[in-house]
């Protein structure tokens, strides 16, 4: 029995934070804590469409983080650029527009 309850305390936990864009280190505080980074992700989408259904920037930035013993680390981020649709610009991001992209040329590969 011992053995499952220092096993089960070694597992990550995953917290919902909310912070600042510009400043990332300043924590607006813990909005949950989940022991799955699916419930996690579900509880920051929710909490999102919740106090900043149209993404006008009410929620700066919300993250997730994965609590282990030592360190913590930040999995998953959300900051609302100031833009309309509240993200960038996937050709910001990544050179080139993810969302429309439907894998490589397939005259790149000949048959």
């Amino acid at each position: 029995m011992a053995e499952s309850q220092s096993h089960a305390a070694m597992e990550p936990r995953y917290a919902v934070r909310e912070s600042m864009k510009r400043h990332p280190g300043l924590d607006l505080g813990l909005r949950q804590r989940c022991t799955t980074f699916l419930d996690a992700a579900e509880f920051a989408i929710e909490f999102l469409d919740e106090h900043d259904p149209h993404r006008e920037g009410r929620v700066s930035a919300l993250e997730i983080v994965r609590e282990l013993p030592e360190p913590s680390e930040v999995v998953w981020r959300y900051e609302h650029d100031g833009s309309r649709t509240g993200h960038q610009d996937p050709r910001e991001v990544w050179g080139f527009d993810a969302n429309a992209w439907r894998g490589p040329d397939r005259a790149a590969y000949p048959a």
